[in-house]
């Protein structure tokens, strides 16, 4: 209602900046450790705790305020997808397009593409072979597009009312103000997300 009233009288919102660094922090903290995929490793045990281990190891090691490089983000990616298909033996379905195209070296705030994914993971069905969780990544050096689309969960009430996505748009909100949008749709069928960020 509040936000009502201040665009009818033209009034700005105030960004709540120590606020939003603590979601920034909670975003990072809450990829760099999923409790989804560690109550998997300790309850499935078809990943052995020390391959567990030295993936989680290369996620602590990482710095809230160093960015990377687009490539250890995707690897990094691409070793905890590989490491959910090992623990949901059941069906794990997953397509995966990368389609980007930097003309120069493009930096990334850690873990930065892993909420989409993982609440894709956590609270979509993906072991259908007619809706896996499908990524796609395109874009350049000034621009970047990461959608992230999953069969939606008739079970939750809201598909996106999660802790993990809450705090990744105030993540972002606080990385690329102004400069970023973060689209969520969901039907009865898919959800998807689709993030957009300008450099």
């Amino acid at each position: 209602m509040s936000g009502i009233i201040d665009r009818i009288l033209g009034k700005k919102s105030v960004r709540n900046e120590v606020a939003m660094a603590l979601s920034n922090r909670l975003s990072f903290e809450n990829s760099q450790c999923d409790r989804f995929l560690l109550t998997k490793v300790l309850t499935e045990g078809t990943v052995s705790e020390t391959e567990y281990m030295l993936f989680q190891k290369k996620l602590l090691l990482l710095e809230l305020d160093k960015q990377q490089a687009i490539e250890a983000e995707l690897d990094l990616l691409s070793q905890y997808i590989a490491m959910v298909k090992m623990l949901m033996p059941a069906g794990f379905l997953l397509k995966w397009e990368n389609r980007f195209q930097p003309e120069k070296e493009l930096l990334l705030p850690p873990l930065i593409l892993f909420p989409m994914v993982q609440h894709a993971v956590t609270n979509g069905y993906n072991g259908m072979s007619s809706h896996p969780i499908r990524v796609r990544l395109s874009g350049s050096s000034k621009v970047l597009l990461f959608e992230v689309s999953h069969r939606a969960n008739h079970y939750l009430e809201g598909q996106f009312k999660h802790t993990l996505i809450e705090d990744f748009r105030n993540r972002l909100e606080f990385l690329f103000p102004e400069r970023h949008s973060l689209l969520l749709n969901s039907n009865s069928n898919t959800c998807r997300a689709t993030l957009t960020i300008h450099f």
